[in-house]
């Protein structure tokens, strides 16, 4: 295809313009062979995160455990705003 000169350019396009069509609606018309997809990307935010669901129900257990450690062990806690 003849880039150098505009007017041979423009020419070969108008003799060609069928065929390009003609491939632009094959192409239209055929199935995918596989759906485009981007490919996967490892995401190092979310590899952080992945694996602390069970850190903080174990967070959460200790401190209820020692809630309930400190209350049947009749432990005072000291209330603020009374005098001492």
């Amino acid at each position: 295809m003849p880039y150098k000169d505009p007017e041979r350019k423009r020419q070969w396009e108008r003799e060609h313009r069928e065929e390009r069509n003609a491939q632009r609606r094959q192409r239209r018309l055929e199935p995918e062979s596989a759906p485009v997809m981007p490919k996967a990307v490892h995401d190092p935010v979310s590899g952080q995160h992945s694996g602390n669901g069970w850190k903080i129900f174990a967070a959460v257990a200790i401190g209820v455990g020692f809630a309930l450690f400190g209350a049947l062990a009749g432990v005072n806690i000291p209330r603020a705003g009374r005098g001492q």
